[in-house]
């Protein structure tokens, strides 16, 4: 038996508990509904400076804040802080006595961060702007590139590190908008795990969060680029980076169990997965490959991806092609499915066991509005079937949901006729 309790403040502030008995530690965080899907051209890039501000210890604007982090790092507590396409978040994990400062210091970072010194906000521009360089010059884009390629560069297509010149040229003023219409109680999630008493749990948060103003949140609609495109960045050294991705639904749609399991069986980085036995194993085209999914509130992708030589990219694709049309038109076997089930419960267990893993799952559904856990996941795992699988791949392995992400030197031209899926 899992036990989760869902309660809400007064001021529209959404808060989960996860009490876990027999442990020692505590982890607890805020999820604001705040990344790059909610920027334009003019603001790409300043939800992730935010968060640096907004956990930098060296604010000296907010000396309570300052004082709070001190106390909380002194006593060993852990905290980080994440931008996402939909989110942005602050969690601390620490030892069981440290929750009620823990509580206090995210109070203080949501509620009384409200602007920045100018010298704080210039030196850690400069920060996120290297950060930016870096990913940009990295492989490591790839994942964010097919985004791009699927969604568009709009909503869940927009890079979070965002324009550099953004950054750049950014002004309290815009950061202060930012707050006032995102960083509101009725937006945010709060989320605290760990051996405790609700109702004690509950006044301290009371304490600290009831007084944060209820105010009303920018409105936001979604947009969806009518067709998947095609994102190319050519240059660079010998090798180019690939994906090949689909469109898939949202998080809390239940294909997305499926397309997990899915994803597993085609691209998993064992030996025993379709697409590395045939371009690595069979052919030693590519020691680098894999599949991987990404979900957000609304809209999904499932995505191979792979680094290879320049020379190489088109028999790549093409036998990555061959592979999604064999699992469109003949499905999966059982044998596939039960060890593809297994990978994923190992990997459920391994976040079972971690408190981290489990405030990030919980703060992911919280702020979707919906109240699953990881026992919930292992659950509806061991419920997929192979036809609802094979089901699943039909729906998803078409031409007219297909992109392709390339990062180096390939014959772009070459390269288009052979993304077709009948």
């Amino acid at each position: 038996m899992y036990d989760i309790l869902n309660v809400y403040l007064e001021n529209g502030l959404r808060i989960v508990i996860h009490r876990i008995p027999n442990i020692k530690t505590i982890a607890c965080g805020i999820w604001v509904r705040q990344g790059s899907k909610y920027e334009d051209a003019s603001t790409s890039g300043q939800s992730h400076l935010l968060e640096h501000l907004m956990i930098n210890m060296d604010n000296h604007g907010n000396a309570r804040f300052q004082e709070l982090m001190r106390e909380v790092t002194s006593e060993g507590v852990i905290y980080n802080a994440g931008t996402t396409k939909e989110n942005t978040s602050f969690y601390f994990t620490g030892l069981s006595d440290t929750l009620e400062k823990c509580i206090k210091t995210l109070a203080s970072i949501v509620i009384e961060n409200k602007s920045f010194p100018e010298d704080l906000l210039e030196n850690e521009k400069k920060v996120v702007v290297q950060e930016a360089i870096s990913f940009y010059s990295s492989f490591g884009q790839i994942k964010e590139r097919i985004g791009q390629a699927l969604w568009g560069d709009m909503d869940v297509g927009r890079i979070i590190v965002g324009n550099i010149e953004n950054v750049k040229n950014c002004k309290n003023e815009s950061l202060e908008n930012i707050i006032k219409m995102a960083y509101t109680p009725e937006n945010s999630t709060l989320v605290i795990v760990g051996e405790l008493e609700y109702q004690d749990v509950l006044k301290i948060v009371e304490e600290n969060f009831a007084d944060w103003k209820d105010t009303s949140t920018r409105e936001y609609n979604e947009i969806v680029e009518s067709e998947p495109g095609i994102y190319f960045n050519s240059g660079g050294g010998k090798n180019t980076v690939i994906a090949v991705g689909f469109r898939t639904g949202g998080y809390t749609e239940k294909e997305r169990i499926n397309i997990d399991v899915m994803s597993k069986i085609m691209g998993d980085t064992s030996l025993e997965s379709r697409l590395v036995k045939e371009i690595r194993v069979k052919k030693g085209l590519a020691y680098n490959l894999g599949t991987f999914t990404s979900f957000y509130e609304n809209k999904g992708t499932f995505s191979f991806t792979s680094v290879c030589a320049q020379e190489s990219v088109e028999e790549v694709v093409k036998l990555a092609i061959d592979e999604f049309q064999k699992a469109k038109e003949s499905g999966f076997n059982k044998t596939e499915l039960e060890r593809a089930k297994r990978i994923l419960r190992t990997s459920r267990l391994l976040e079972l066991g971690n408190l981290t893993s489990q405030l990030k799952f919980l703060g992911k559904c919280g702020s979707f509005g919906h109240l699953y856990s990881l026992e919930q996941e292992l659950r509806n795992l061991e419920k997929v079937e192979l036809e609802s699988l094979n089901r699943t791949a039909a729906e998803i392995i078409k031409s007219d949901n297909l992109s392709v992400a390339v990062i180096g030197n390939c014959n772009i031209d070459k390269l288009v006729p052979i993304l077709n899926i009948n």
